[in-house]
Formats: C-alpha cells, sequence, structure tokens
C-alpha cells in the first residue's frame, strides 16, 4: 500500500511509468534474495517489508504502461488483457514451490523473473506517450507515436501535434511548440476538487472490499483439505474466466452495473459456502466467489482508477 502510493507518485513525477518499473524490479529482486539468507526474525519482517514496498508498485506501473497509449475505445479489453499474467503467475509459482519445497530457495527463485522481466522485457517497450506529454517532452512522445503506428502499419497525419484535452480546448496554445512547461499535481489537488475527492474515497472503499473478499478467498486456500499446490493453481486458473466476461461485457453495460453485479453475485456464493458442510460443494461455491469477486476487483478498481 505504500510502495504503490510512493512509486504512483514517482510515476507521475520524475521517474515516469518505465523508470519506476525499472526500479521496482531491482528492488523487488534485491529485498527477494536478501530474504532468503535473513538470519532471524525481526530481519527478516524488514525484508518482507521491503519486498511488499516495491511489488506494491509493479502491478500500479505495467498496468498504467500497458493501457495509457491505448485509445478509449480499446483501453477496457487491453486492461482485462494484462489480468491474464497476474493469474499465470500464480498459477506458475505454485509449481515453482512445488519444485523449491524449502522457503529460502523459494525466496530465491521467486526473485529470478524479475531479473528476466528486467534485462529481456523492459529494454523493448517505450515510455508513456503521455507521460512525455504531461512533462512537457512533445517531441520524444511525438515519437514514441509515430513508432506506434508505424507498428500498426499506419502513419501520422502530417501537421498533427499532441496535446491535453485542456490545451486542445484552448484557442490561445501555440500547437507548433516542440516543449512545454511540466503539469504538475499531488494527492492535494485531487482531494481539493469535491467531485474527483468523492469518486477517490468511493474507489477506495471499494477496494479495501474486494480486496479483503479477493485476497482472502485467495490466501486462504490453505485450509482446504486439497493438496496445496494444486488449490492454489486451481484457485489462479478459476479467476481467467472472469477477465474474459468482463472484456467481453464492458463494452455493452458498462462498468458501474458491472461492479454491481458482480459484488452481489460474489456475495451471495460466499455466504452460500459459509453454510455449505466442508467438502467439494464448498469448494465449488468457494471457486465462484473467487471467479466474481476477482472479475469485479479488475472491472471496476484498475479500470475505473
Amino acid at each position: 500500500m505504500i510502495g504503490a502510493g510512493v512509486f504512483g507518485h514517482l510515476s507521475d513525477s520524475s521517474l515516469g511509468r518505465k523508470g519506476s518499473l525499472k526500479t521496482v524490479c531491482i528492488l523487488n529482486a534485491i529485498f527477494g534474495c536478501l530474504t532468503s539468507i535473513a538470519p532471524d526474525y525481526f530481519t527478516y519482517l524488514l525484508l518482507r517489508f521491503l519486498t511488499g514496498f516495491s511489488t506494491g508498485g509493479v502491478g500500479l506501473c505495467s498496468f498504467v504502461l500497458a493501457t495509457e497509449p491505448v485509445g478509449p475505445t480499446k483501453r477496457g479489453v487491453a486492461g482485462m488483457s494484462t489480468f491474464y499474467f497476474f493469474s499465470t503467475g500464480i498459477a506458475l509459482l505454485a509449481g515453482i514451490a512445488y519444485i523449491f519445497p524449502t522457503w529460502r530457495a523459494l525466496y530465491v527463485a521467486s526473485s529470478v523473473p524479475s531479473v528476466l522481466f528486467l534485462f529481456l522485457v523492459i529494454p523493448f517497450i517505450s515510455e508513456s506517450p503521455r507521460w512525455y506529454l504531461v512533462r512537457g517532452k512533445i517531441n520524444k512522445a511525438m515519437k514514441i507515436m509515430q513508432a506506434i503506428a508505424k507498428s500498426n502499419g499506419n502513419n501520422l497525419p502530417e501537421g498533427i501535434i499532441l496535446a491535453l484535452d485542456d490545451e486542445a480546448n484552448d484557442a490561445s496554445n501555440d500547437n507548433q511548440s516542440s516543449s512545454k512547461e511540466a503539469v504538475s499535481g499531488s494527492i492535494v489537488d485531487v482531494i481539493r476538487s469535491p467531485v474527483t475527492s468523492i469518486r477517490l474515497f468511493l474507489a477506495v472503499g471499494i477496494s479495501f472490499t474486494c480486496s479483503v473478499v479477493y485476497y482472502g478467498l485467495s490466501l486462504n486456500v490453505v485450509n482446504l483439505e486439497t493438496n496445496i499446490h494444486l488449490s492454489v493453481l486451481l484457485n489462479a486458473v478459476a479467476e481467467m474466466p472472469a477477465f474474459t466476461i468482463t472484456a467481453v461485457l464492458l463494452d455493452r453495460f458498462g462498468r458501474k452495473p458491472l461492479a454491481i453485479g458482480t459484488q452481489w453475485f460474489s456475495a451471495i456464493f460466499c455466504l452460500t459456502g459459509s453454510v455449505v458442510d466442508v467438502g467439494s460443494n464448498q469448494n465449488g461455491l468457494w471457486g465462484f466467489g473467487d471467479i466474481w469477486d476477482g472479475w469485479n476487483l479488475q472491472s471496476v478498481v484498475h479500470l475505473y482508477s
């Protein structure tokens, strides 16, 4: 939670989306490996805190970097596609934990993907053109947009200039300028506005309740009377239909109806599962509760934000 706030601010300001993602990958790898050699419990707690601090920025920066260059009509589908990798990572973790049963070896093995991502993926992705635009680096933003258009087999029209929404509506804006002053902002600016402050507190409340249910179900699979590795694997796979359903229904029904409906379905399945005798039926209802809450978590929290 702390890491998401810190790296969220850094990704908007000095480091950018790509720079922040690179930083959190480095920190993840370092703190993860150091945790494996922790000599005592308090050192272990400190290193786990630092690992969580860096991990908090991974999902935030990668999601924004993946969806920001995408147009509004396809942004929902693009955003949902990123979460297949999240669930796939959890499924792969079950296999990694099976191969490396000791916790020290598991910490080292689970730190390797950060290193691989740092060298095999990040060098081939570009910074967000919108971040460049907000920071006043219009030329760099234009180069990225031209590269995106070229990769899609298109070309940007001659004389086109990128601008923020407010600037596009300002007739006095100098469209030929290749640089401008960076636009800055903070959480204080969000709270000062009645509209954005209400949306912020609603998003925080919804995110809190979804996270309690989602991670409560996901982490509690250890208490099911099944093999822990298989339970984690199936729990991760159970989330994937939610992403497909959301991508299909998002444009038709919108975020608000899906958010309300999935929270109701999640509550019904969770409450029903709590009164059913322990066994396969409860496990199935547990899985349905996780699917609906996973659907809601992605459709409202990330896409709304």
